[in-house]
């Protein structure tokens, strides 16, 4: 079974409407992520799986961007909708450790098949997770929260 990671850009000052939406319903929340939000052109080919490891990969290293001072609000959207991370601009001071160059393929297989979910090209995958993040962070502004959502 695969999941998709999906990435939606909204203004910072809609965050705690989203989550009073969430609190009634998914779908609520939804509706609210498609009129207010907007796509940041962002792809990832693999699994949403392989994003959530790489999460735990970065925290593992002090790179935890599930932390912002969204925290109650990340509470109830993660109540309704799979797994919901709030990155804002905040996060930008974590460029230099998302940056591809300085992780290697090896080390993100090894931390892929500790937690159960290598396979062959699992390295590959968390370098592009990688390129993706820190992409998507380096262009966000300050006014914006990016939302990635694997579900």
């Amino acid at each position: 079974m695969s999941a998709i990671a999906s990435f939606t850009v909204v203004d910072r000052s809609r965050v705690p409407e989203m989550a009073r939406l969430a609190r009634e319903s998914a779908s609520a929340l939804r509706a609210y992520l498609s009129e207010h939000g907007r796509d940041p052109g962002a792809r990832y080919d693999w699994s949403g799986f392989c994003l959530v490891d790489l999460l735990d990969y970065l925290e593992e290293r002090g790179v935890d961007l599930e932390e912002s001072e969204f925290a109650a609000e990340a509470i109830a959207l993660n109540e309704v909708d799979d797994l919901t991370v709030l990155i804002t601009s905040a996060h930008r001071r974590f460029l230099d450790r998302l940056d591809p160059a300085g992780h290697r393929e090896e080390e993100l297989s090894a931390h892929f098949e500790e937690l159960g979910n290598g396979f062959e090209e699992s390295g590959r995958a968390g370098l592009d997770g990688l390129k993706l993040l820190h992409d998507t962070i380096s262009r966000l502004r300050d006014d914006e929260v990016l939302l990635l959502h694997v579900g």
